[in-house]
């Protein structure tokens, strides 16, 4: 009699159990209330520069805050301030919940794989300081082969963006137009694929062979050429609210300019592109590339492997983003660099330098939340020092800034067997720019590293190349060519001259031709996966390379991590 009474009693307490558990790990997502009318509503529209042209995906762009359950277990949630514009297209202040992490010990924690990558594959040229990697820089022609005439155009600062591999085409180039007397800025976007001599084994057995039309364009190493003819794009000007200065220039030239193309943590294909400021002079804008061009819309939403329209939209309009609190927005924003550590939610990381750093939640609509970068970082970026500054080659107003979007990547090799993405470490890489002028603030030569931080709040910085980067045929200006070529002997033997006194990368992404389950997979990759780096020349050129994750992020320098606390001293 007793076995059938527990039965009765522990079997509802099981149940409640279950019950409660797969609760209690739901994300709490905010909702509507009256306190704050537009800032989940369908009609918030904080944007005045509509693009006219209707969508497949009209949702509206707040359905993704659920920053509870991207943020570890200790946070405490702090008042903020946040500007809403309200249905007037006036700004009010409203004070909101911010969940921040509280710091709980000193120690940082650095992935074993990362550790993986401090070795150097060779020695630094003694010289220049670079490391010069295997991997040639590639031409990019906009010609495509059914054209009626060859496009006589220069073209500079390319964006390059891998296509899913089911689509017809592999790349979508966007590259600037250099201007021909006229203050208006003009990009050019394409469709297009790499191609190979015939002569040489490509790496991928689906890479085209290239004709001798493409040769005659690309040279003797083939390249990037436009499959569809460069159509111009279209985004509405903006005005700038104040420019003042010497950026008064810069109010009545329309048009945009340095464009990064990246697909969000959701798969959508974001433009980030600079123009004029609804706030200040000039300022970061955000759009969904499908709003500029159409046809990309059916290529996203004719997934083999899964039914359905493509990714919802979050910037179906032009977006302009924004820091907060007001106060801290700069008259002229660039470089910023969006990450995505979830499909549903999103990260401006402001700047990166020797002394400064600042990262920001994304709340939808392009407004954020206060700076949440941990305050005991220490800096790991290293500016020159006084004996490189006194050999000539340094200026002291030489500067870190952004270059690229940030990809994710995941710890392991897609080709190890053992390689589980639920478990292994992920981390964010971009490329940085050490930006050397001279004496007059004028730039002289863009040096390339690796950065390195953690996908995981408060997105600690991990590693940062040790030496600035080179391809096996770029050089760098501000040494003589045996100097920049010391490092490859035959190149002294062929007496190699400089080329390309400015090589400046804008723009990294995993090549075209893996075979992901989803698009969302598309900024997402592994440590034997392939990234394209688009390569702007001198301001009137374009090239690109292909490197391997694992060798690009070889020969690291682990960062810091945070100052060191005492904890007696801390609680007094």
């Amino acid at each position: 009699m007793a076995k059938p009474l527990v039965k009765r009693i522990l079997l509802p307490f099981a149940l409640l159990v279950l019950f409660y558990t797969a609760f209690r790990n739901t994300p709490v997502v905010p909702q509507p209330s009256a306190q704050y009318p537009n800032l989940f509503g369908e009609h918030q529209e904080p944007l005045h520069v509509p693009i006219n042209r209707p969508f497949v995906n009209k949702s509206h762009t707040w359905d993704h805050w659920d920053a509870v359950d991207v943020f570890p277990t200790n946070v405490e949630s702090k008042p903020v301030e946040l500007e809403i514009p309200n249905q007037d297209s006036k700004t009010v202040r409203v004070s909101t919940p911010l969940i921040l992490t509280v710091p709980q010990n000193s120690q940082r924690s650095i992935p074993q794989a990362l550790l993986g990558q401090l070795e150097c594959p060779r020695a630094p040229n003694r010289f220049t300081n670079h490391i010069r990697l295997p991997n040639l820089l590639y031409n990019i022609s906009m010609s495509p082969r059914s054209a009626v005439s060859r496009e006589e155009r220069t073209f500079w600062n390319p964006t390059i963006f891998a296509l899913p591999y089911w689509a017809k085409n592999q790349y979508i180039v966007v590259s600037m137009v250099t201007p021909d007397g006229e203050a208006l800025r003009r990009n050019v976007l394409c469709e297009a694929n790499i191609c190979h001599p015939k002569s040489a084994a490509p790496r991928l057995a689906h890479e085209r062979p290239c004709s001798e039309d493409d040769l005659d364009l690309l040279g003797p190493n083939g390249g990037l050429r436009c499959v569809t003819a460069p159509i111009e794009v279209t985004v509405p000007p903006t005005p700038a609210a104040k420019c003042e200065g010497r950026e008064q220039v810069f109010a009545d030239i329309p048009g945009f300019h340095d464009p990064r193309i990246f697909y969000s943590g959701r798969g959508e294909p974001i433009l980030i592109l600079s123009s004029q400021s609804q706030y200040a002079c000039i300022g970061l804008w955000a759009i969904d590339l499908r709003a500029v061009y159409p046809d990309l819309e059916g290529t996203m939403a004719s997934s083999p492997k899964r039914l359905g329209p493509g990714p919802v939209m979050s910037y179906p309009t032009l977006t302009e983003l924004t820091r907060s609190p007001p106060s801290s927005r700069r008259s002229y924003e660039k470089n910023w660099v969006m990450f995505s550590p979830s499909s549903s939610s999103s990260y401006l990381q402001y700047e990166l330098t020797s002394s400064r750093r600042t990262i920001a939640q994304l709340i939808g609509g392009g407004l954020t939340t206060p700076n949440i970068t941990d305050p005991l970082e220490e800096p790991c970026l290293q500016d020159p020092t006084m004996e490189e500054i006194a050999g000539s080659h340094y200026n002291e107003n030489s500067a870190w800034h952004q270059a690229t979007p940030s990809l994710k990547l995941i710890l392991c090799s897609r080709s190890n067997l053992t390689c589980n993405p639920e478990i292994a470490d992920t981390v964010f890489f971009a490329i940085i720019q050490r930006k050397n002028v001279n004496i007059l603030g004028l730039p002289v030569r863009y040096e390339r590293y690796v950065v390195v931080w953690s996908a995981a709040p408060p997105f600690n910085m991990l590693a940062v190349s040790r030496h600035p980067i080179l391809m096996a045929n770029e050089t760098t200006s501000s040494w003589t060519a045996e100097e920049s070529w010391d490092d490859v002997p035959e190149a002294l033997l062929e007496n190699r001259p400089l080329w390309g006194r400015i090589t400046y990368t804008t723009t990294i992404a995993y090549a075209w031709g893996r075979e992901e389950k989803d698009v969302r997979e598309k900024g997402t990759g592994h440590l034997d996966d392939d990234v394209i780096l688009s390569i702007g020349v001198d301001d009137e050129g374009q090239a690109y390379a292909r490197v391997k994750v694992s060798e690009l992020l070889q020969c690291m320098r682990v960062c810091p991590g945070r100052e060191q606390v005492n904890l007696d001293e801390s609680e007094d």
